[in-house]
C-alpha cells in the first residue's frame, strides 16, 4: 500500500520545501577564504604548467642541438676524426715522455 499525505496535513507547512532546498548564505570570511583557496590553487597550477613548459623547451633545445650536430657531420664526415677501436689501444701502448725517463 502506498504511503501518502493525509488531506488534513497536506497544506500545513507549504513553505518547508522552499526552506529545505534553499542555500544558506556564506559569511564574508567564508567567501574570502574560498577565494584565497581558489587563487592559491590557480597559482600552483600555473607554476606547475610553467615548469612543464620549461622542461619541454629544454628537451626541444637539446633535440635541436643533436640534430644540428648530425647535419654538420652528415655533410662531410671525412673532415671529422672518427676514433677506431684499434687507435685507442695503440695510444695506451705508447708511453708518454719516454725520452725523459731514459735520461
Amino acid at each position: 500500500m502506498a504511503v501518502g499525505t493525509r488531506k488534513s496535513n497536506a497544506n500545513v507547512r507549504p513553505g518547508r520545501i522552499v526552506l529545505e532546498n534553499s542555500r544558506t548564505r556564506r559569511t564574508r570570511k567564508q567567501i574570502e577564504e574560498d577565494n584565497a583557496r581558489a587563487n592559491a590553487a590557480a597559482i600552483a597550477e600555473r607554476e606547475e604548467q610553467e615548469s612543464h613548459n620549461k622542461r619541454i623547451a629544454e628537451l626541444e633545445d637539446k633535440i635541436e642541438r643533436n640534430e644540428e650536430q648530425v647535419r654538420m657531420h652528415a655533410n662531410r664526415p671525412d673532415l671529422h676524426h672518427q676514433p677506431t677501436q684499434g687507435s685507442a689501444e695503440e695510444e695506451e701502448d705508447i708511453p708518454a715522455d719516454s725520452d725523459k725517463d731514459s735520461e
